[in-house]
């Protein structure tokens, strides 16, 4: 994993090169490596309607994914519009396995990155009889091939 302040020089570069790459930390600690940067943020649970929930997952997957390519479409980049977009509530991409093709589909380019923010990560799992918690899941799952291109962690 690479530190934040490797992350302020990715952020820095005139240009960028489709990058989508993960943060495991706190979004208080990803502002500040940012800098001066202000980003965007989206937040993929507000991609719902709260009145209307899809009924199942395959109707989740397709509703997340219509309404990412929708709104990756509206945002405006470009030499004058550099734009680094903060996605959070990320576990939804792996849940509903939505991936992240998308960010590169219509989002990333030479003006434009993403920063999925996972946050912390418990330290110690937690377990019951029903509930198996694998603290690193997440973490795997991002950073398989040609997912994210990094990993950056505050710690």
């Amino acid at each position: 994993m690479k530190t934040p302040s490797e992350l302020s020089q990715l952020v820095q570069q005139k240009t960028w090169d489709k990058d989508v790459v993960l943060w495991i930390g706190s979004e208080t600690r990803l502002r500040e490596a940012l800098g001066n940067v202000q980003p965007a943020v989206l937040d993929l649970l507000d991609l719902f309607d709260p009145d209307q929930l899809p009924m199942d997952d395959e109707e989740t997957q397709t509703e997340l994914q219509r309404n990412l390519r929708a709104r990756l479409r509206s945002l405006s980049t470009g030499p004058a519009n550099r734009t680094v977009l903060l996605v959070r509530s990320v576990s939804l991409l792996a849940r509903y396995h939505v991936g992240v093709r998308d960010f590169y589909d219509w989002f990333c380019g030479d003006f434009a990155m993403v920063i999925l923010v996972l946050g912390r990560l418990l330290i110690a799992g937690f377990e019951s009889d029903g509930v198996v918690c694998v603290p690193e899941r997440l973490v795997q799952y991002f950073r398989t091939p040609e997912v994210v291109k990094q990993v950056y962690a505050e710690e």
